[in-house]
């Protein structure tokens, strides 16, 4: 059975692509899965500025096969808002393809990369 709060909200795809939009309490959780190059980093950033406003957003990125710079940029500019109006923002993926770009620009500050969603909540006080 599927509470109204775990269905999801909203589920946009591409062309190798798909975002699935879900609520937890204060919480948005955007599920990404498949390819993000720079064709999709467009339709990427509408859905993300036109999503509610939460105070805390976790993107799920554990099922992303590729995640360019563009895709990077768009998720550099979410986090910056949030945290800019005190909230928060991590990145759900333990996929090399998300990892080691964030890792390597040394991202990690503003878009910390967390493997589980537990793991999240832990740094998050669980609050």
């Amino acid at each position: 059975m599927t509470t109204d709060a775990t269905r999801p909200r909203q589920r946009y795809s591409g062309d190798g692509w798909s975002l699935e939009a879900h609520d937890s309490g204060e919480t948005s959780v955007y599920t990404l899965r498949g390819e993000f190059d720079f064709a999709a980093s467009t339709k990427l950033a509408d859905l993300l500025v036109a999503a509610p406003g939460a105070a805390r957003v976790v993107v799920d990125m554990t099922e992303v096969e590729y995640c360019d710079s563009s895709c990077l940029q768009v998720l550099l500019r979410l986090a910056r808002g949030l945290h800019a109006a005190g909230g928060r923002f991590a990145v759900v993926s333990a996929v090399p393809a998300v990892t080691r770009p964030i890792g390597l620009l040394r991202l990690g500050d503003v878009l910390p990369v967390h493997p589980t969603h537990e793991a999240v909540a832990d740094a998050w006080g669980a609050a």
